[in-house]
């Protein structure tokens, strides 16, 4: 489902849609973003098996920022319907630890689902089938559900949100929900801006209508807070609209390595000068979200020194963010005297006592005596608690 950029300007719609609970004020306003971008009928045809991909990875209600908002999934479903839409599937796969059928519960899908004649699908219950990525860097064949592959039109429904590896979770990144479970965590291990990106060029949506009604900032994309921002974004290249909803939160080119990589590798337009965006301008509606932060000196205090040497935004986003998860657990104390070491130009810091922890592929071949390695690109804060046995 994968396709390359064309030579005309993509178009990126923006609509404010400023009543997060209110269904029909969602409605009008998808509507009004899908029309300025083409319509429905642009990309649904009479008779399509149309699949609608939310983002669904834990059982918390959208109202919290982590989930996409019901009243905007059954709003597309319905005008999906009027575009003539035979059959409309909702299908995720929650995050590892997570029940994606809990999800659905928590998130009213169940209810949505029986009242509107929609299928659920839990990818993880789902049947697997092997795709040949020839454009794949890291992954050459990858595993795809069948629900997946069955549908002729495939929308994608990512929530606007931090992300504790890769600074924000959008469209692109949204898709990650599609894999087999046990590919989750060698997407981290063999490097997971790639990853995603490789996921795309078998994966990537028809359509990608963004849920900014609400937001995550901070320590996302579960842990964070929510952000009322109150628009709708629509796009047929997920770069496009990806890299447009960055610039809203106010984050720069710079920090989303994995959006330009995926423009630079064909899937989309990534630089702004080379996007049309109708609507509500960037400007207007832009509103940046808080990033992750840590409390440096109580950090200083119990001597946990970070030595991040030319890092990429992936691994030191998950420093901050293991670093974060331990403190809200009460538990940062068991790091007194360690000292974090990553990225790209990694290397042991002279003159530094305590106990070395190198995170990340790029300081696998450092020595140092009694240094912990945490492999990864980036590694996952969990597992980072694993090997350290926290």
């Amino acid at each position: 489902m994968a396709r390359t950029a064309g030579m005309r300007k993509p178009v990126v719609s923006v609509v404010r849609c400023p009543q997060h609970d209110d269904y029909g004020k969602i409605h009008r306003s998808v509507q009004e973003a899908v029309n300025l971008i083409g319509g429905f009928e642009a990309v649904v045809s009479p008779g399509d098996r149309v699949l609608l991909k939310p983002n669904l990875l834990c059982p918390k209600p959208y109202t919290t920022g982590a989930t996409t908002n019901p009243h905007l999934i059954r709003a597309v479903a319905d005008l999906c319907r009027r575009a003539g839409a035979k059959e409309i599937t909702v299908a995720d796969g929650a995050a590892v630890g997570h029940s994606t059928t809990a999800v659905f519960e928590n998130c009213g899908l169940l209810e949505m689902a029986r009242e509107d004649d929609l299928a659920l699908v839990d990818f993880a219950k789902d049947e697997y089938q092997q795709v040949v990525n020839p454009l794949g860097k890291l992954w050459k064949r990858m595993r795809v559900p069948k629900t997946f592959l069955q549908a002729n039109v495939v929308i994608n429904l990512p929530v606007m949100k931090t992300h504790d590896a890769l600074g924000v979770t959008l469209g692109l990144k949204n898709m990650k929900g599609i894999i087999h479970v046990s590919d989750k965590k060698r997407f981290h291990k063999w490097g997971l801006a790639q990853s995603i990106v490789d996921l795309n060029h078998i994966a990537l949506a028809e359509l990608t209508i963004m849920d900014g009604t609400v937001g995550m900032e901070g320590d996302g994309p579960v842990a964070g807070d929510p952000v009322n921002l109150g628009i709708v974004m629509a796009a047929t290249d997920t770069v496009a609209c990806d890299r447009v909803a960055c610039a809203i939160m106010g984050f720069s080119g710079d920090e989303v390595e994995y959006i330009a990589m995926a423009g630079e590798q064909g899937l989309g337009q990534f630089e702004l000068e080379g996007i049309s965006v109708v609507g509500e301008t960037i400007e207007s509606v832009r509103r940046p979200f808080r990033r992750i932060s840590l409390d440096q000196e109580k950090l200083d205090q119990l001597g946990i020194h970070l030595f991040g040497y030319d890092a990429c935004s992936g691994c030191s986003h998950a420093v901050k963010s293991f670093l974060l998860g331990l403190e809200r657990k009460g538990g940062i104390g068991q790091l007194r005297g360690h000292n974090i070491i990553y990225g790209q130009n990694a290397r042991i810091p002279e003159g530094v006592e305590g106990i070395m922890v190198r995170v990340g592929v790029c300081t696998r071949e450092l020595c140092g005596a009694g240094a912990v390695y945490i492999p990864g690109c980036p590694p996952h804060p969990e597992h980072m608690e694993e090997k350290l046995n926290l």
